[in-house]
């Protein structure tokens, strides 16, 4: 008996991407994305509100809740409202192409 497919992260993020206009879909924007999410769950893990991204500190106005909720999404390409809170992070270091 095969064992059940299990998508990639690209795979994840692609299908998030589908359902909402803050992401591109793109596989460089996806490499953006995974780092800025590695950043955030680490301040997370920290049960901290500052993360670092390309070197510069931010303080996120995102609870560590709903960042769990974004990565969530990623990790089940299952879009879910809380996708549309990454605006606040892409404001605060001023992208807004992931």
């Amino acid at each position: 008996m095969a064992g059940a497919y299990q998508k990639s992260d690209y795979e994840n993020y692609l299908l998030v991407s589908g359902d909402t206009k803050m992401l591109r879909g793109t596989y460089p924007h996806f490499i953006k994305c995974k780092a800025l999410m590695s950043s955030l769950n680490s301040m997370v893990s920290k049960q901290s509100n500052t993360y670092i991204y390309n070197g510069e500190s931010y303080v996120s106005s995102l609870t560590g809740q709903e960042i769990q909720k974004i990565q969530s999404a990623f990790d089940f390409g299952t879009y879910n409202s809380s996708i549309e809170k990454l605006k606040y992070i892409f404001n605060d270091i001023g992208d807004r192409l992931f």
